[in-house]
């Protein structure tokens, strides 16, 4: 577990001290800051407490998972304990006793000489990894070179000689088997040592009551473990010596700069060195280089960074909070209690996490930033940036929630679907009006809030061109949306959605959420475009008290939804939408009639083009006067739909009209849809 009020407990001036002393300006200055906090609260405050990997073991605290190699070094030689091999209980006290550093190389040695096995490795496999904590480990070029640095190097080279002892190899290896290793499992492999007193020096966990000792009360163990581990900040892959003298680009402190430190969000990484085929990896350090705290810091904060990951359709997205400005030590405290919070609970979204508790402390929620990011993971190590928001204002994005909310519970939606113009739908999450502020928040700042109103490129192969990652970005940066390029996206979504063998053909619901949407977004003023009718919000969200009282009787709960919208001002769009509404309203009836086809699926939204236009309305007008004649009327049914469909359409020549296509099909959807939800009296009347 983790505790998210543990770095409270932590004294104010080296929670201070922690923090980057100034403004948050990169992804680097975040990474640095969560590993900081991470340590402080993990309480890994010892020399050799930020090296260390707590959490990636944290699911085997409290079971048998520690396999322990006991060797005795009092003699002249070193030899195995007896018994040479114990599971014991992995403790939470265990943690800085056993000193686990962990190495992401899936064949790779972990930096400490105790080693995390595979997620089910057998007992043959497990004792393979106690045998490499001697044959193996102890010859890493960084072990070799503490060995012979340290005064205490002589204990190096003892467990050095006992791997090149095949008996003593052979010895562990059946000793593991004795020990009862399970099958499939996953254990943390260490070893315990027993030394003369004074014979080496300890670190500050070092028992001096005991002849025992684990890796982490030994200095030379835990020497070479860090050394082993910044050494992979200079050398990897291409790079043999990325280190040079230079201003660490974090702190600003001058002393040596590494090139290749390992970055928990993959954005500097020496494997894709193929996109710059000229670079000297050597000479890396050059461009942004880390001095070694900082290194370690960003490297530790890969658990916090994890925890604010959120998948989403062929994606990661990624919402880093921070607060704007230089921080101080409250500060330091809120983003620690949401980052540790975040560990542990999976229910809440990172800035729903940070909404919901500044509002609990009354905090300054204009304060909150967060750094947006969709990530392509293609490979395990090899991410693909897609779309970034370095500076999201959490305050923005509450503002287009409670937008959005405003929506749902006005008179344009309904959950008596013959009170309202749409449907509030609790199952579709852009049309539940029931959903807490702070949840909302987690809708609209998520990238489902675009993949479920917009088709985009594919989840097979994400790109940066993809609208629903670009529009993210855009809305929780507080940039406007192009109104034209979102309606066009919003047709091609309802195309791909219409089916007409299905029962229900026309997808309602979707052109519902895209209303919603598309209310909410010009509400918040998040709309851009020439026409600025198609930006304004619709009448009854522009005032203090959101209008919920709908129109009584057919027509004139038409006539209000017209003149609720200022986009409906256009002649042609009003047109267009009562021929959409008039499609919708005739559907419900030959469904009812029992009729083999119908006019939603005769008059698909695809279809309808500027050329088609006047030919679509006067069948569907003659449609329902046929009809009304086989009904008994004098006049005609749906005469308001009629009557807006003629006054609209005939009001310019069509080689005057202006709408462009998707223009044109969005608002005949959105009539449809109107339509559709028409649920009022079966004999067509205006009741």
């Amino acid at each position: 577990m983790v505790d998210p009020d543990a770095l409270r407990a932590v004294p104010e001036e080296r929670r201070e001290a922690a923090l980057l002393g100034r403004p948050v300006a990169t992804l680097r200055d975040l990474e640095v800051l969560y590993g900081s906090l991470y340590t402080l609260g993990r309480g890994l405050t010892s020399e050799y407490g930020p090296y260390l990997s707590p959490d990636e073991a944290r699911e085997l605290v409290g079971s048998e998972s520690l396999l322990v190699v006991r060797v005795d070094l009092r003699g002249g030689s070193p030899e195995l304990a007896d018994p040479p091999v114990e599971r014991r209980l992995y403790a939470e006290s265990d943690i800085e006793l056993v000193a686990h550093s962990k190495f992401g190389a899936a064949r790779g040695v972990d930096h400490s000489i105790t080693h995390q096995s595979g997620q089910n490795n057998d007992a043959g496999k497990q004792a393979d990894h106690a045998a490499e904590r001697f044959t193996r480990w102890t010859t890493e070029d960084a072990v070799l070179e503490t060995a012979e640095s340290h005064p205490d190097g002589w204990l190096l080279d003892s467990l050095r000689a006992l791997g090149e002892d095949e008996g003593i190899v052979d010895r562990i290896e059946n000793a593991v088997d004795e020990a009862l290793v399970p099958e499939a499992t996953q254990l943390l492999v260490t070893v315990e040592l027993a030394v003369e007193e004074g014979a080496v020096t300890g670190t500050d966990s070092f028992h001096s009551d005991s002849d025992w000792h684990y890796p982490g009360e030994i200095e030379v163990l835990q020497e070479a473990m860090a050394a082993r581990k910044t050494a992979k900040f200079k050398s990897k892959n291409r790079a043999s010596n990325a280190v040079g003298e230079g201003m660490c680009y974090v702190s600003g402190e001058e002393g040596p700069v590494f090139g290749v430190v390992d970055d928990p969000m993959k954005h500097y990484l020496s494997k894709q060195m193929e996109r710059f085929p000229r670079f000297d990896a050597d000479q890396s350090w050059r461009t942004q280089g880390l001095g070694r705290e900082a290194a370690i810091a960003a490297q530790n904060g890969a658990s916090f960074l994890e925890a604010c990951q959120v998948s989403a359709p062929g994606v990661s997205a990624f919402y880093l909070p921070y607060f704007e400005g230089e921080m101080n030590a409250r500060d330091a405290d809120e983003l620690y209690y949401v980052l540790a919070s975040l560990m542990e609970e999976d229910d809440l979204r990172p800035i729903q996490q940070m909404y919901r508790r500044h509002r609990e402390t009354d905090g300054d929620v204009g304060r909150l930033r967060f750094h947006f990011l969709v990530v392509h993971k293609y490979q395990k190590d090899r991410w693909r940036l897609l779309a970034s928001e370095p500076s999201a204002s959490v305050l923005s994005v509450v503002r287009l929630a409670r937008s959005h909310q405003r929506a749902l519970n006005s008179r344009g939606f309904a959950t008596d679907s013959s009170s309202g113009a749409l449907p509030t739908i609790e199952e579709y999450t852009l049309l539940n009006s029931t959903r807490s502020s702070d949840r909302t928040v987690g809708v609209v700042t998520s990238v489902g809030y675009f993949a479920r109103t917009c088709v985009g490129e594919g989840n097979e192969d994400p790109s940066s061109d993809d609208f629903r990652f670009s529009a993210t970005a855009d809305v929780v940066g507080g940039r406007s949306l192009d109104v034209r390029r979102l309606l066009s996206e919003y047709v091609e979504r309802i195309v791909a959605d219409f089916d007409p063998d299905s029962e229900f053909p026309f997808p309602s619901a979707v052109v519902a959420s895209q209303y919603a949407q598309l209310s909410a977004l010009a509400d918040a003023g998040l709309l851009d475009g020439a026409d600025e009718l198609l930006i304004q919000p619709p009448e009854y969200m522009t005032e203090a008290e959101i209008d919920t009282d709908a129109a009584e009787g057919r027509a004139a709960k038409f006539e209000q939804f017209v003149d609720d919208h200022p986009a409906l001002d256009d002649d042609e769009r009003r047109g267009v939408f009562a021929l959409g509404a008039l499609v919708g309203r005739l559907h419900r009836y030959q469904r009812r009639e029992g009729r083999s086809t119908t006019a939603v699926t005769t008059y698909p939204v695809d279809n309808l083009t500027r050329n088609n236009l006047k030919r679509v309305a006067t069948e569907v007008v003659g449609q329902n006067v046929v009809y009304s004649d086989e009904e008994g009327y004098r006049g005609t049914m749906f005469a308001e739909l009629s009557d807006g469909i003629v006054h609209g359409l005939t009001a310019r020549d069509p080689d005057e009209w202006t709408l462009a296509a998707d223009d044109l099909r969005f608002y005949y959807a959105l009539g449809i849809a109107y339509g559709l939800n028409d649920s009022s009296t079966s004999e067509h009347t205006d009741d």
